[in-house]
């Protein structure tokens, strides 16, 4: 909020220098937060406001200075020569028509006083007449008219520190670091593309920020290709999620904004109010109402455009050195639409600086020239050597005349004749990282699809050499596509070397790039460690979930220790139970795991294969990535690690139980929908699995539910589902037809229930009419033994076949469940079940058990009823005695149902016992009996009242349990869960109903009966009527008074019990109105509220009523499967038989069975383990490739495909009609169009010849013609017209020829002019950024007309840098800069300088020495101070040209346009990577010959060693060829390196071997030892061009060569001299 502003004041002044200023350029402060009007205190303050008002700054100017008038050149001083940049105030005041300019460009009037009164020179200086103070334009900026887009902004310093603008951008804006950097230059204005490119561009500019989030970084104006970056980011706004955000930040210069004045407050603006106008004053511009950020740079100019540049670039160089998820920096890609010539300049800028950059073809001007200059570019393959002596091919691009003269015409159509030479130079140097340059063509059908292939490409390109750069770059934008098609192609991975990114993969959830390691070769067991295991575990993210509930069990330690491999154990029990038993816990060596020791190692190198001590590997690799995927809730990866593992069935089911562990962990909605959606999901695969496997084996299938799996706690599928709660997956039918199995036991599926029943109380019936699957499966197995003997025993019929019916009404044929092998049976003979076996096998059927159990309860309730209705007295009887016995043998069971629980601990044991609802009404109704009988045995009559209550009571809880019974019904079970759904419900309505009734009670009572005495009975009557009214006792009787027998008001009988006290008057008439409204609220609103409450409850279960049914049926089975036989009472037998063996099996040290019986081991079958296991692997992939088939032919992707087929057919309609529209243009344009297409016309060399030999044969059959017709004329058999005159082809051809080669000729003769031309300005010599700074040190532009110190530039502002490397060394000068100007005089120029014995005479004459500093004499560079340069003023060098006429095989000069071709000694700098001559720093008075004497000399006794004769005869040409030098230039040398205060001249020598018989004897191979020769010359060390190079070789002097610095135009000189080809 802004501060309530104060009356200005007289008395409030502006403090003194250093102080905080206000802004305002008066001496009065009219906001309260200023300096002078008042003092707020900092704690009283916004925290980011603070800091902001702390670290950012703003440009004021302190001192005025009027600007002069504009002067004739020739009066201009040279004191003008390093006029610095200037600084415009913020605040300004109304200008009066003579108000003059200060140099910072605002009027004298809107200066403060006391900046008119400080004295100085004439010079306006930034760094001593500007101050920076806290900035006061900052907060939110919103734009009437364009919606609620609310934007940040900042005035900042241009040189404030990037460190602190990121901490600006991350801390107080909260940005997140992006994984891609797009910067965006271009028109700024008259900018117009198509409405279909238009949309091209924003659909792929978009996708390219979403899919890589990444920032957009623009000049943040209202105008050209800033406005088209803002609209794209304002539609896309319109369609996007809103958690979803594109960050587009706008760097504009702060003098530049229109109406600046109304974004500054000192307290920051909340918001700033901006308005979009049609026309801004000149030289000012709007902001772009779509940018999300705004950082307006401030470097105290006005009304001055591109003062922003050097600022955003650093501000991108430093974003890019910021880490991103993968561990690279951000990478940078400059985006190029239309532009002008600073459009040129940014382009090259950033390629100099390796940053890749889109050129968008189609868009006009900068970006269509770039685009022309390399689809044009040629390239050629050179051989040369390394510094290694190995021979090496690499391809150099350069322009042909013809292309660099159209790029010339190109740039002077655009942008005019002014610094042709310049422009064309800054696109040559473009095409010299010809690989950082990409094209994309918005109206082509051969381009890349989209923009952001085009962007993420020229990133890859740009690391073509770096391909764990590149992977790291598509990892980090999650671009699958483009890791497939430009990294994963034909390679071949070394082991480990994609570990490291894998493990990235895994940690950003970048599950397509997890799947592509995997397909291509990433070892899990080699890639999961310990280690790297409790990485994943200890790096998640505070506020996950996983990270909680790890927390809660580590415990209250967690900041000092890290989470262990046991907490992830203790955690899983707690989630899913401890049935399941991970190896973290039960391997001593996983559970005492140091998690700090650890975590601590570093990781191994990519490539190598991690270190394990020891045996420590984890068991199962993809096993605890799924696990921790399913716990981190990333549902694709946990269903990749799902896919590709093993036992999928068991292991979805897991995921099924950990998921809906954590629902029920969090109060998140979004969160538990998201988690049950992800539960159920899994729970559909298990569920697909496994009825695909029993649709291929049911055998098998069954085989796999009940197999132990040691990788999951040795726990079985089925207990997995069971403890997972999945009623759909035991529902399934093979689930179902194992627990068929389970409940018949060993008997037939065919045995009826009469016979059962029957043979359960008539045993000898068990032995005659029940049938057993062990014979029955004799009996097949028989049959089949017969049949291939082609005999069938008597009596044998065919079995019924298997059906999903018969399956659920207990009619199924045998399954291999439970049923030994016996080999030793004689072949074809039935085997027999002895008799009594067969009692055995009867009675021990899970369904007898039942039956037995049933009955004997029935039979308990009977006795029990008996006690209660006729024998209940204080006599003890024999059938109370019983009783007792039978609920003892209850309780001991129970006692029993608890130890043998699945869980381990006694915790967990409890817990899953009490969470079944019919043992916690087991619990009550012992608990009940057991206080019945002691209060039944205390000789009291109240005692024994009671008990009979309560065993009354407890007879009750004993009739529910029998409810259990009906579980096994398909009609009754669900309705028992109906009804505890419904108790439920009618549990929480009672919560509600209880207001209702204990407000109506108190109320009425109140009324009716007032001031009565806390008594029990009051309590007790208070709520009875309310209560009973709802049923329809209204006791209206009593309300009203007429109740019999009579009432009384006299306190004494009412209080004594004698009479009932009368109701109030008012209470008469009020209370059953009060009735009516309590009757109408419960009866009809409440009680059809529970009505509505049931039937859904009723409704939601009938609907799944087999699912609850199949769920409950397989509780009971396996509940009497693992039951003893006998039924209480008699079941105390079974339970003393259980505990001896457990003593016995304690003894002998052995462990018995798993209770239940429900799991079958393979410890001796690990063969037919695995072949179950790589079986259901098959299964499920089978499964999975369906389901895919499936998705694809669903609806949804039906549409999608034809929505991208409509798409293309839109497309291809608007290249239709965009053709037919053009066509007229074509036309009319047609010869200018032919013009302008002929250079770009370049055919192959199989189409070129096969052209020539047309044109051959085109030749021939004219000359033929010609002979016909003059044949005919002669013999007088021609016709009496005229002979038609042929044209003459090779006349034509001539003619062609000719015009082609004046035209080379021109584009060789523009070329050349503009190489002298650019030569002459010293192009190089103002070439950004400088060699070698670091940071990059970016030259002061300076346009060429300003380049001669003559010309008036008075906001030239050249950049102070001398590099640190030649500071206080012994060979260099010292630094001039670091002392005074009377200091300044140590030095001798234009002369000898004696003191240092350095020549610093000039090859140019006299240079002018200002302020004891030489200035270079070609003019202004952008830099002052030495650069690099060893020397102030002229650093003196030396250029051999060592030429050969270059010879064909058999020894003939080879020719090119009839001049013979040269070659010459090149070689590749380390530095830049350019070619350049062998050139040294060389004193006039050396001989430059010396520069190459240790080379060739060196090379010639290597080379003729053996040979002393020829070594002698090779040395004295040498000596010759030397003397034979002739100097073709001695003059100032365009440098890179030169500065306004330091320069090269050079020396270039030509040493030309005519008949080529002294230089062909050596191989060029660099030596350190030349620099050292040459440092021996003068005394000190040299800082050379050549000083080291990477390779050296013979190269063809050519015009296409680009060279380092002016030495192509040196080669010129050369070959002119020589009348060589050039």
């Amino acid at each position: 909020m802004a501060a309530a502003r104060v009356a200005p004041s007289d008395s409030i002044r502006m403090e003194p220098t250093g102080s905080l200023h206000s802004l305002k350029f008066n001496d009065q402060a009219t906001n309260a937060n200023e300096v002078g009007a008042g003092n707020l205190s900092q704690d009283d303050m916004d925290p980011n406001t603070r800091w902001i008002m702390k670290n950012i700054k703003r440009r004021e100017c302190r001192r005025y200075v009027e600007k002069p008038a504009k002067k004739d050149a020739s009066k201009e001083d040279q004191s003008a020569i390093s006029l610095p940049p200037v600084h415009p105030p913020t605040k300004s005041k109304p200008s009066v028509p003579s108000d003059p300019y200060c140099l910072c460009g605002y009027r004298k009037s809107r200066h403060p006083q006391e900046s008119l009164l400080l004295k100085g020179a004439d010079k306006w200086d930034p760094k001593q007449d500007t101050t920076a103070y806290p900035t006061n334009a900052f907060g939110e900026i919103e734009f009437p008219g364009f919606g609620d887009h609310v934007s940040k902004y900042v005035r900042a310093d241009h040189q404030t520190s990037m460190t602190t603008m990121l901490k600006l951008m991350a801390d107080r804006w909260g940005l997140e670091m992006p994984n891609l950097l797009i910067s965006v230059t271009g028109g700024a204005k008259n900018f117009h593309m198509k409405t279909r490119l238009k949309e091209v561009f924003r659909r792929g500019l978009m996708k390219a920020a979403l899919s890589t989030d990444a920032w957009i970084v623009t000049g943040g104006t209202n105008a050209g290709v800033m406005k088209h970056v803002g609209e794209a980011v304002r539609d896309f706004g319109l369609t996007t999620e809103a958690h979803k955000k594109v960050i587009c930040i706008g760097v504009a210069p702060w003098g530049c904004v229109q109406e600046k004045e109304l974004l500054i407050d000192d307290m920051g603006k909340w918001p700033a109010l901006h308005r979009i106008v049609n026309d801004p004053k000149p030289k000012q511009s709007c902001l772009d109402p779509n940018h999300t950020h705004f950082i307006l740079v401030d470097n105290g100019t006005q009304q001055q455009f591109a003062v922003e540049i050097p600022f955003r670039g650093k501000l991108e160089n430093e974003i890019a050195k910021q880490k991103t998820a993968t561990g690279s920096g951000v990478p940078v890609v400059l985006l190029v639409l239309e532009g002008g010539p600073g459009t040129l300049e940014t382009c090259k800028s950033a390629i100099q600086n390796n940053t890749p950059a889109v050129i968008i073809k189609g868009s006009g001007r900068a970006a269509d020239i770039l685009a022309f200059a390399y689809q044009h570019a040629t390239e050629k393959e050179v051989e040369v050597e390394d510094k290694f002596g190995r021979k090496i091919k690499i391809m150099q691009p350069y322009m042909t005349y013809g292309v660099e003269a159209d790029i010339t015409e190109m740039i002077s159509r655009e942008f005019g004749e002014k610094e042709l030479a310049t422009r064309v130079g800054w696109v040559r140097t473009c095409l010299k990282n010809k690989d950082l340059i990409n094209i994309y063509e918005l109206d082509s059908r051969t381009s890349t699809k989209d923009v952001d292939m085009a962007i993420l490409k020229a990133l890859l390109k740009a690391n073509q050499n770096e391909v764990m750069d590149q992977l790291r770059l598509a990892l980090s934008w999650n671009r699958i596509d483009v890791a497939k098609s430009e990294i994963f192609t034909d390679r071949e991975w070394e082991m480990g070397q994609l570990d490291q990114v894998m493990f990235t993969a895994i940690e950003l959830n970048r599950v397509n790039f997890v799947d592509l390691f995997l397909d291509h070769g990433v070892s899990l067991k080699d890639f999961l460690t310990p280690s790297r295991l409790l990485r994943l575990y200890n790096q998640i993210s505070r506020n996950c979930q996983l990270n909680t509930l790890l927390t809660k069990v580590h415990g209250a330690s967690t900041e000092a220790r890290k989470f262990s491999l046991a907490d992830v154990g203790h955690l899983l029990q707690e989630l899913i139970g401890d049935y399941y038993q991970p190896y973290y816990l039960t391997d001593s060596r996983f559970k005492n795991l140091k998690p700090e020791q650890l975590l601590s190692a570093p990781e191994p190198e990519p490539g190598s294969v991690p270190q394990v001590s020891g045996d420590l590997q984890l068991h199962r690799p993809i096993q605890e990535l799924f696990i921790w995927s399913v716990l981190m809730n990333r549902q694709e990866l946990a269903k990749l690690f799902w896919r590709e593992g093993n036992e999928q069935t068991a292991a979805a089911l897991v995921a099924n139980s950990i998921l809906k562990a954590l629902r029920k962990c969090t109060d998140d909605a979004e969160l538990m929908k998201t988690l049950e959606s992800n539960a159920n999901e899994f729970e559909d695969l298990a569920v697909g699995v496994l009825n695909s496997c029993y649709n291929s084996d049911e055998q098998k299938a069954q085989d796999l539910l009940i197999r132990e799996l040691e990788n999951w706690g040795s726990a079985t599928t089925v207990l997995i589902a069971v403890e997972a709660d999945s009623k759909k997956f035991v529902s399934q039918t093979a689930c179902q037809s194992l627990l068929n199995s389970i409940w018949m036991g060993k008997m037939s599926m065919d045995n009826g229930k009469i016979l059962l029943v029957s043979s359960m109380f008539f045993f000898p019936l068990i032995w005659f009419i029940i049938r057993f699957r062990e014979e029955e499966k004799a009996k097949f197995e028989a049959l089949i033994s017969s049949q291939s003997d082609g005999k069938k025993p008597a009596g044998m019929g065919s079995q019924p076949p298997l059906s999903r019916e018969n399956t659920m009404n207990l009619q199924r044929t045998p399954t291999r469940l439970d049923m030994k092998e016996q080999q030793d049976e004689p072949k074809h003979r039935v085997r027999r079940i002895n008799p009594f076996r067969k009692l055995m096998l009867f009675y021990t059927a899970p369904v007898i058990i039942f039956s037995l159990n049933v009955v004997s309860y029935l039979l308990f309730l009977g006795i029990y009823s008996y006690i209660l209705l006729i024998q209940f007295n204080k006599t003890f009887s024999v059938l109370e005695g019983i009783l007792i016995f039978w609920v003892f043998t209850i309780m001991v069971e129970e006692c029993r149902q608890i130890v043998a629980n699945n869980a381990t601990s006694i915790k967990s044991k409890l817990y899953s016992y009490f969470t079944d609802s019919w043992n916690i009404l087991d619990i009550i109704t012992i608990v009940l009996f057991t206080t019945g009988m002691i209060l039944r045995f205390i000789p009291n009559d109240e005692s024994f009242n009671a008990a009979r209550v309560v065993l009354s009571i407890n007879l009750i809880s004993f009739f529910f349990r029998i409810l259990h019974i009906f579980s096994v019904n398909k009609q009754l079970g669900p309705k028992l869960v109906m009804i505890r759904r419904m108790i439920d419900d009618l549990m929480s309505f009672v919560v509600i109903l209880m207001v209702f009734i204990v407000a109506y009670a108190i109320a009425s009572e109140a009324i009716l009966y007032p001031n009565q005495e806390l008594t029990w009975e009051l309590i007790y009557r208070l709520p009875r009527k309310a209560y009973w009214t709802i049923y329809g006792e209204l006791f209206l009787e009593e309300i009203e008074g007429s109740a019999e027998p009579a009432c009384s008001d006299d306190p004494d009988m009412y209080l004594n019990g004698q009479a009932d006290r009368c109701p109030t008057s008012y209470g008469k008439f009020l209370v059953p109105i009060l009735m009516g409204i309590y009757i109408l609220l419960t009866n009809v609103l409440l009680l059809n509220l529970l009505i509505a409450m049931f039937s859904y409850t009723f409704q939601h279960i009938q609907d799944n009523t087999e699912l609850y049914w199949y769920f409950q049926r397989f509780q009971l089975i396996i509940e009497y499967h693992s039951r003893p036989t006998l039924p209480p009472p008699l079941i105390v037998f079974s339970h003393v038989l259980y505990l001896c063996k457990c003593y016995l099996r304690r003894c002998c040290g052995k462990t018995g069975d798993s209770p239940g019986g429900l799991r079958k081991e393979y410890k001796d079958k690990r063969l037919e383990e695995k072949q179950l296991v790589q079986w259901e692997n098959v299964i499920a992939d089978a499964f999975l490739m369906k389901t895919d088939e499936r998705e694809k032919e669903s609806v949804e992707n039906r549409v999608q495909a034809t929505l991208t087929r409509l798409d293309l057919i839109a497309t291809k309609v608007d290249d239709l009609q965009d053709t037919q529209a053009a066509g007229g243009t074509v036309m009319a344009a047609g010869a200018a169009l032919r013009e302008d297409a002929y250079p770009a016309l370049y055919m192959p060399p199989e189409l070129d010849d096969r052209l020539k030999l047309i044109e051959g044969q085109m030749v021939h059959t004219f000359k033929a013609l010609d002979w016909i017709m003059r044949s005919l004329a002669q013999n007088q058999m021609a016709c009496k017209e005229p002979r038609p005159q042929l044209p003459d082809p090779e006349l034509a051809i001539k003619q062609r020829q000719q015009r082609e080669e004046e035209e080379a000729q021109q584009d060789r003769d523009l070329v050349r002019s503009l190489r002298i031309q650019r030569y002459q300005y010293h192009f190089e010599s103002r070439n950004s950024p400088y060699p070698g700074s670091r940071p990059r040190v970016q030259r002061y532009p300076v346009p060429d007309e300003k380049v001669p110190w003559t010309e008036p530039f008075s906001e030239y502002a050249p950049v102070v840098y001398s590099h640190d490397f030649i500071k206080d060394k012994d060979w260099a000068d010292p630094d001039l800069m670091s002392l005074s100007v009377a200091q300044r005089n140590i030095l001798t120029f234009n002369s000898f300088d004696k003191k240092f014995r350095v020549d610093r005479t000039s090859h140019l004459g006299k240079y002018d020495v200002v302020d004891g500093l030489p200035i270079n004499p070609r003019g202004r560079t952008g830099i002052t101070g030495r650069g690099s340069l060893g020397r102030w003023g002229p650093n003196h060098a030396g250029d051999p040209v060592v030429t050969r006429w270059k010879l064909d095989e058999i020894g003939n000069k080879m020719l090119m346009d009839g001049k013979p071709l040269l070659q010459f000694v090149v070689v590749q700098r380390s530095d830049n990577k350019q070619w350049a001559l062998p050139g040294a720093i060389c004193e006039p008075q050396l001989r430059v010959w010396d520069i190459l004497k240790t080379d060739f000399t060196a090379e010639a006794m290597d080379s003729l060693m053996g040979e002393p004769e020829e070594r002698e005869k090779i040395l004295v040409k040498l000596e010759e060829l030397s003397k034979l030098g002739e100097e073709v230039y001695r003059d100032y040398a365009d440098d890179s390196r030169n500065t306004d205060n330091a320069w090269l001249e050079t020396r270039v020598v030509n040493y030309h071997d005519e008949e080529g018989s002294i230089l062909k004897h050596f191989v060029l191979r660099p030596h350190k030892a030349q620099l050292s020769y040459w440092n021996s010359l003068v005394g000190y060390q040299y800082i050379s061009a050549g000083d080291t190079v990477d390779a050296a070789i013979w190269q063809t002097m050519t015009s296409s060569l680009s060279l380092h610095g002016s030495h192509s135009y040196f080669c010129q000189l050369v070959a002119e001299k020589l009348r060589a080809y050039f």
